[in-house]
């Protein structure tokens, strides 16, 4: 891809990902991403009684097992936010040392050199027919 990245905050996005789905993905500049946290928050308020989504939005008390499916989705949006900040820091830190890495043949990922597997992909490096990973120069 041609995109440039830049560091990003896990907390912050984790946090807008907390105050509405998807908001944490935007953040982040995963625009298909949060789409799809967004659809999936859509899909998820059908199996929640109309009741618990009025008393959800005029700040009322409700009951929190009828409104399950919509903190499931909340919350797994929050770890995902957070995952994807805290992966592409890893990813700028990797590209950034400026020394040879090994490299997934299947994803092209940098892969821990004490690892027989790739940790992105689940690779494993002798499946693809080469006994080493290529070798990269990682700017």
């Amino acid at each position: 891809m041609g995109e440039t990245r830049s560091r990003k905050r896990p907390w912050l996005a984790a946090l807008l990902s907390a105050i509405a789905p998807a908001f944490g993905h935007l953040y982040l500049r995963r625009w298909l991403r949060a789409l799809g946290w967004l659809g999936v928050t859509m899909l998820s308020s059908v199996f929640v009684p109309d009741a618990t989504l009025d008393a959800l939005v005029s700040g009322q008390s409700f009951a929190w097992l009828d409104a399950a499916p919509l903190l499931a989705v909340s919350l797994l949006s929050v770890l995902d936010a957070y995952r994807l900040a805290v992966v592409n820091n890893y990813l700028l830190r990797a590209r950034s040392v400026g020394t040879e890495m090994a490299v997934c043949p299947d994803c092209g990922r940098p892969v821990e050199d004490d690892l027989d597997f790739c940790q992105w992909c689940g690779t494993t490096l002798d499946e693809v027919g080469a006994d080493e990973p290529a070798r990269h120069d990682v700017q």
